[in-house]
């Protein structure tokens, strides 16, 4: 029987995999080890032999570590989904946000400083958003809006020893997520509780995703080689729009079920 290991993600995806051994773990208290040749992976509860790996590691801070991991997946041979050379490319913010310029697609605008004793220089308009390193799911962001607000941000964000980024910011009007697995895309609008997009979601819809944004989501896809990816697109109040990331562990929350599906069908095609 072919093991599949689901890292992270939600306990569901067991129900979509009759006839397989299905090992989750989670990649915060798991270890992988490559020996003669064989991926290993061993926690608390075990030690499994995956066949493949079904990476689900969702919006939690990426440590180092975690990049080493895919490294060894990527080495192993083992298949993942996404692939892990794909989830490579996208592990880093900035690298992500390069690959999107590199396009052509109509990405958001940002300063940026190596480190913090440079704030002085990422300064904007008021308002513009801060953001910290490469954290995911709305933390490590600040919504400044006056100069006090500025300064007093400044004297936190000195003691990280880590990038930060500058952008204006959207008073958008929608979020719209178009997600793409394999051939077929769909689009969801949102709104959420308070200023970050794609946080707190309390309105959502399933629409008819455009065709201008499906072949923008699709020529993403076919260049980082994604089973599954998605754009975060703010729609702002004159109907402009401008991609705020890609994902390439995108939840599937509000989704149809089809979704789901065609994804399960990709990890056991594997």
């Amino acid at each position: 029987m072919k093991t599949i290991l689901i890292i992270n993600g939600e306990k569901y995806w067991k129900e979509y995999f009759a006839g397989f051994d299905v090992v989750q773990k989670k990649v915060q208290t798991s270890e992988f080890i490559l020996k003669d040749s064989s991926l290993y992976v061993t926690d608390a509860d075990g030690v499994c032999k995956p066949d493949i790996i079904f990476w689900r590691l969702g919006a939690i801070n990426p440590e180092p570590k975690y990049r080493s991991i895919l490294e060894l997946i990527d080495y192993s041979g083992v298949p993942c989904v996404n692939s892990a050379s794909t989830l490579l490319m996208g592990y880093e913010r900035l690298t992500m946000l390069k690959i999107l310029k590199k396009l052509g697609l109509p990405v958001i605008n940002f300063n940026v400083a190596t480190n913090t004793h440079h704030l002085k220089n990422l300064e904007m308009r008021f308002p513009f958003v801060v953001k910290v390193g490469n954290h995911h799911g709305g933390y490590g962001k600040s919504l400044v809006s006056t100069e006090e607000e500025w300064e007093e941000l400044k004297d936190l964000l000195f003691i990280h020893q880590d990038y930060v980024t500058t952008e204006r910011f959207i008073d958008y009007k929608y979020d719209i997520r178009y997600l793409a697995i394999n051939d077929k895309v769909w689009a969801m609008k949102r709104k959420g509780k308070y200023w970050k997009a794609n946080s707190l979601t309390q309105e959502y819809q399933i629409i008819n995703p455009e065709d201008e944004w499906i072949e923008k989501v699709k020529l993403l896809q076919e260049y980082i080689k994604a089973d599954i990816v998605a754009i975060d697109v703010l729609e702002m109040e004159d109907g402009k729009k401008i991609i705020l990331e890609y994902n390439d562990i995108p939840g599937l929350s509000g989704f149809p079920e089809d979704a789901k599906l065609e994804l399960s069908q990709t990890v056991k095609s594997k």
